[in-house]
């Protein structure tokens, strides 16, 4: 029978938490692992696994100069000052240590990293990585550390469970919490609970009240419903940066799964990877941005302000017999969209449609026929003129061969913007800053927009996970 007393309790088992209970059980600690689904790793089976760090092992390889006091100036920004400026410091402080802790680990980057990336508004340095499997690349190297974790009897590794309370003591101190698994209740004692329970962005009702009613289209694993969060609120802590969101640009939802969207099927639409031959329009049928506009940042605030953060692309034959695909093959190997899927999508799906003429798609998208029509010949005449009235640079061919092409996206979620409040020390604190004793949180539980603000700051999610993790591991937890 497993012990139900422990050192650390970590609510948990994705990018913060494993570090954080693999640091503890190393330093000693007798630490409870407990994850809700299945399997260990979170959304690191799902994500991209981007990260950064200024003065890093891998920088140095290259021949990169850089600082934390650079990284944290760019940080600061591209959140046009909306993070919180004492954690963005904490995390980029660490975070070279965090990424030379895997390279020391053997983890695989991809060869062409660091870099510069575009796909989130860029740095001022290469300090942008990733490993060559995405965040799986992450997890492969870290997997066997917990493995002999587990092995060496620090960690109870309990999968299948879920959180049902956090316990506190008169004083609102944390005695340890209650969970529901496999056999049953069951009630775990100990000093320290640290919530890496990720966000809420799978929770479509909480995320229309935590975010203005934003409506909700998710990349994110259906366990992220926010359940740590709501716990760690009603243990005493504040939800903060709700209001703090910004859609990523774009994506197209699952057939039949409405506001789910899969990560793997982004379409390629920054571009500094691919220059559009297609125009975007609103749901009523008006361009919103220029589509080669270089700042993402910019892409994404325009897209905010449009009606269900909606939009089609739209194209013509010639686009699409000459100009790379901008679905398809581009973001990973294992992506859905081979040829045959995106024919087999405009047979059968219903955002994508086509026509033989603009107006029989304008109907199709369910867009004004008057109002499309002429944002194409607007658009077409800027080709001609070389002047687009938003600015665009690149266009390549007016849009005027049938059959005419149009494929519905949305503003997506990757993570959520609201979570708890906490300190540098990663306390939790209640409404008047004080820490709850011995409630900690970390990852998306602090929330997505806590190191970015508004906006998406190129690796400052996993990283600061990591090394955030091992920060609370290796010093802050006391037992």
């Amino acid at each position: 029978m497993k012990p139900d007393t422990y050192d650390v309790i970590v609510v948990g088992a994705g990018t913060a938490g494993l570090p954080t209970a693999i640091t503890a059980a190393e330093r000693g600690a007798n630490v409870a692992l407990v994850e809700k689904t299945g399997e260990v790793g979170g959304t690191l089976h799902l994500t991209a696994g981007q990260m950064s760090a200024a003065g890093s092992k891998l920088q140095a390889s290259k021949g990169i100069v850089d600082t934390p006091d650079s990284h944290f100036e760019d940080a600061m920004r591209i959140s046009k000052n909306t993070s919180d400026p004492e954690l963005v410091r904490l995390a980029v402080n660490i975070a070279a240590d965090t990424l030379d802790w895997l390279t020391d680990l053997d983890f695989e980057f991809d060869p062409d990293c660091p870099m510069i990336f575009y796909g989130h508004e860029a740095y001022s340095v290469a300090r942008t990585c990733w490993g060559i499997d995405g965040g799986r690349s992450i997890l492969k190297v870290v997997r066997p550390l917990l493995d002999a974790a587990i092995e060496s009897g620090n960690v109870d590794l309990m999968l299948s469970t879920e959180m049902t309370g956090i316990l506190q003591d008169e004083s609102g101190k944390i005695t340890g919490l209650t969970v529901r698994g496999r056999d049953g209740d069951q009630t775990l004692s100990g000093p320290n609970v640290v919530l890496t329970t990720g966000g809420y962005a799978s929770n479509a009702e909480l995320f229309a009240e935590w975010t203005s009613g934003v409506p909700l289209f998710s990349t994110a694993r259906e366990s992220s419903t926010g359940t740590g969060i709501l716990l760690g609120q009603k243990a005493g802590g504040v939800v903060r940066n709700g209001d703090k969101f910004l859609p990523t640009f774009g994506g197209i939802e699952i057939q039949g799964e409405p506001g789910r969207v899969d990560f793997n099927d982004l379409p390629n639409l920054t571009p500094q990877n691919r220059l559009p031959w297609e125009i975007y329009v609103n749901l009523k049928g008006e361009r919103f941005v220029a589509e080669d506009h270089p700042s993402v940042d910019a892409r994404e605030h325009a897209l905010m302000a449009q009606p269900e953060m909606t939009f089609w692309i739209i194209y013509d034959d010639n686009a699409r017999a000459n100009s790379e695909p901008f679905i398809g093959g581009w973001l990973t190997e294992d992506t859905g969209w081979n040829a045959d899927d995106i024919a087999k999508a405009f047979e059968s799906h219903p955002s994508f449609q086509t026509a033989p003429s603009i107006e029989l798609l304008a109907g199709k998208c369910a867009l004004d026929a008057s109002t499309l029509s002429a944002t194409v010949s607007t658009y077409n005449e800027a080709v001609v003129s070389g002047t687009d009235p938003l600015g665009r640079s690149h266009m390549p061919t007016n849009i005027a061969t049938a059959p005419f092409y149009g494929v519905k996206a949305h503003g997506i979620v990757l993570k959520s913007p609201g979570g708890l409040t906490v300190n540098t020390r990663l306390e939790v604190t209640d409404k008047a800053g004080a820490p709850i004793s011995g409630l900690y949180a970390a990852g998306e539980a602090i929330g997505g927009a806590t190191l970015s603000g508004q906006s998406f700051v190129g690796g400052m999610s996993v990283t600061p996970c990591l090394g955030f993790g091992r920060l609370l591991g290796r010093e802050i937890l006391q037992w």
